[in-house]
């Protein structure tokens, strides 16, 4: 039982990631992908604001994935400043095709912690995931 205990007790904790993409077909990649880092669960699922903002606060994610422009006009920025004023614990990584420097200096200006671009930098944000599970703090029993 001791033996039980101890392994608990250095466990990891399961990081929560919230996966906000319009596009579907991006969005099935990125679940099936998350899916395979050890401790880490996904939160769930967003293609707009709204249902980014719902997800975000029914779920209370560790790590959002962001998507620069959503469905039905939405703005990835919006979603971030919500979560900045809301929820400033949660980290957020960002993850689109515009990969010009204006843009990603205007996220990560406004509290995103990561941009990448996904025609080039895709698996660089499962990385990112990778070593930010690596570094979660070790849950208590």
């Amino acid at each position: 039982m001791a033996w039980v205990e101890a392994c608990i007790r250095g466990a990891a904790k399961r990081m929560k990631v919230a996966l906000i993409e319009d596009s579907v077909d991006v969005r099935n990649v990125l679940a099936r992908m998350i899916a395979t880092i050890e401790g880490v669960e996904l939160a769930g699922e967003a293609e707009d604001v709204a249902g980014a903002l719902a997800l975000v606060d029914r779920t209370t994610p560790d790590v959002v994935v962001l998507d620069v422009e959503l469905r039905d006009a939405g703005r990835g920025m919006d979603v971030l400043r919500h979560l900045r004023r809301a929820r400033p614990g949660v980290e957020v990584i960002v993850l689109s095709n515009f990969g010009w420097n204006a843009i990603r200096e205007a996220f990560i200006d406004a509290g995103a912690v990561a941009y990448f671009d996904k025609a080039f930098q895709f698996g660089h944000a499962l990385d990112w995931l990778r070593d930010r599970q690596a570094r979660a703090p070790r849950a208590h029993a």
